[in-house]
């Protein structure tokens, strides 16, 4: 964890409203991001962003120093986002009955859920092109990937993970990607 965390985390125990806001500051758009993201509602998020932000601050003393205190405010954030999705859950209707129309009442159909043969064997092979791409890439660019689509961290534990600057990690990750492109354009990939 980032020392500046740290030693604003042990401010805000003991009270220091400054600590707070700077802290806030240092998070807040990462976290309206992420609710934007899961709930899809800008005024949604600023609350759920308020709330996350309230419920941290009031927790702050279970809070574990050995993790990242971005981990564990994330965590926290993704959760509550999740709970309101869960209370707003639309009512689903029984896939097996029948719809009732104007004109009578109608069997429902469906897409197969399984892809065709074909579909597997062209999306196989596509995997191999990506995986082929990726593997050429030089390597402070691939680990890049490695680290952000295959094992699904965010920017900030990249950055934490590997020691660079969170700018680096975005920079990096930037021009791998239009590595990929550019050595996928003339494969048929897209």
């Amino acid at each position: 964890m980032k020392e500046e965390d740290r030693e604003l985390i042990a401010r805000a125990r003991k009270g220091d409203e400054g600590a707070y806001r700077t802290l806030l500051g240092k998070y807040e758009r990462a976290v309206f991001n992420i609710c934007l993201k899961m709930v899809r509602d800008r005024e949604e998020a600023r609350d759920l962003a308020q709330d996350a932000f309230i419920k941290v601050f009031s927790m702050l003393d279970r809070y574990n120093p050995s993790f990242a205190f971005s981990n564990w405010l994330f965590k926290i954030t993704s959760n509550l986002c999740i709970d309101s999705m869960r209370k707003r859950r639309v009512d689903t209707l029984p896939m097996d009955e029948p719809v009732r129309g104007a004109k009578g009442e109608y069997e429902r159909q469906y897409a197969s859920p399984t892809a065709t043969p074909d579909k597997v064997l062209l999306k196989k092979e596509k995997m191999k092109l990506l995986s082929r791409a990726i593997e050429e890439l030089p390597p402070h660019y691939r680990i890049m990937i490695v680290l952000r689509h295959q094992e699904g961290l965010s920017y900030e534990e990249i950055a934490e993970t590997l020691e660079v600057p969170l700018g680096t990690v975005k920079a990096r990750i930037h021009r791998a990607r239009e590595m990929l492109k550019t050595r996928l354009d003339g494969e048929d990939f897209w």
